[in-house]
């Protein structure tokens, strides 16, 4: 039987903000709620829109950002679109569409809806403290 090439998985911004607001391992989690092979990836306009909302943030926000930059340091940078050209949760839709074999981390329930109309699985928080995948890894 051939090998299953791995799945990307793509975060957006607020899910790497999880550790930082909720203390949740999200990389443990990863491993445990899939089970296929993987690779993060962090799209470019995600970094992009971190370092923006770090120079307006502030105390437990800051300090989530950071933390957020810090793990997506460890993760390939994948480019996805510009930053400011398109809404980034409209680039991370286009780019889990065209590209197939992705997995889009995220707890916006608008772009969750829309790929999961794609057929895209999605990973996102549920009940601010365990990671749940919706779809299906075929």
């Amino acid at each position: 039987m051939p090998e299953r090439r791995e799945w990307l998985v793509i975060p957006d911004t607020n899910f790497l903000l999880v550790p930082g607001q909720f203390g949740v391992d999200i990389i443990s989690e990863l491993n445990r709620v899939l089970d296929v092979r993987f690779r993060i990836a962090v799209p470019n306009v995600v970094l992009q829109e971190l370092e923006v909302i770090e120079r307006k943030s502030r105390g437990k926000d800051l300090l989530a950002i950071r933390m957020a930059k810090k793990l997506a340091e460890r993760f390939e940078v994948v480019e996805i679109g510009r930053f400011g050209e398109r809404p980034i949760d409209d680039q991370i839709y286009d780019f889990a569409v065209r590209k197939g074999q992705v997995i889009v981390c995220t707890n916006d329930k608008g772009l969750k809806r829309r790929l999961r109309e794609r057929g895209v699985p999605v990973v996102y928080l549920r009940s601010k403290k365990i990671l749940e995948l919706e779809g299906m890894l075929g």
